[in-house]
């Protein structure tokens, strides 16, 4: 039987609060296969975003396993979770977090800065990662000079620049029109098509109808 994508068994966060101690997960089991697209719902406060946090190797989990390709995540290193973060993960989140003072194209290629790549082969893969979003003639411009669709395909693009297995999605569509948001999903679903895996949160029925399986939450745990 071929191993998930992502396995996760049991896996607590629990974060103290002055005497209380918060469940954000309350023992969650979990399985995503390789080009799944899986839609996290629930209300604020749930343990959706700090269920991404842990996939992102952003968080550490107080109990239990995640597996990522079959290796155990938990018990790494900060280092491995750091070449994990860069080259096997994408991040996109709901405030675009672009750097405002420069180019799209230079949004892009931020992740190949800090991976050390040399200047030449980053405008390559920037310039090919913002035209496989619609914005191979945008990449001089700031992110003033875009709109709100455009500057969430540009954060996008620096999550896939690298081509990581895992595209994960906090609220991608969460400071949008409707409309923006709508291209936004319909880019998403095409990425999916062409077989990344992507795990997003949303509190947008619509959004959350275009995945394969809707995982809903409630006080840290599935319901």
């Amino acid at each position: 039987m071929a191993v998930p994508l992502i396995r996760l068994r049991g896996v607590r966060r629990e974060f103290q609060m002055g005497r209380s101690v918060v469940r954000a997960l309350d023992g969650v089991d979990l399985d995503v296969e390789g080009g799944e697209l899986v839609a996290l719902m629930g209300p604020s406060g749930c343990g959706k975003s700090t269920l991404l946090n842990v996939l992102g190797c952003l968080d550490r989990p107080t109990a239990g396993s995640y597996q990522l390709d079959g290796r155990e995540v938990t018990t790494m290193r900060e280092t491995g979770r750091v070449e994990i973060r860069r080259h096997r993960i994408g991040f996109v989140f709901q405030s675009f977090q672009l750097v405002a003072r420069m180019s799209a194209a230079a949004n892009v290629e931020l992740p190949m800065v800090f991976a050390g790549l040399d200047a030449g082969e980053r405008r390559e893969l920037a310039t090919r990662a913002l035209a496989s979003v619609g914005l191979a003639a945008r990449g001089a411009h700031r992110p003033s000079e875009l709109s709100g669709g455009e500057r969430q395909r540009v954060a996008i693009a620096r999550a896939l620049v690298r081509a990581p297995p895992i595209l994960l999605a906090d609220e991608p569509t969460g400071n949008l029109d409707s409309r923006s948001g709508a291209e936004i999903v319909r880019l998403l679903v095409e990425l999916n098509a062409q077989g990344q895996t992507i795990v997003l949160v949303t509190h947008a029925d619509a959004v959350a109808a275009v995945a394969h399986r809707i995982l809903r939450m409630r006080d840290g745990r599935f319901a």
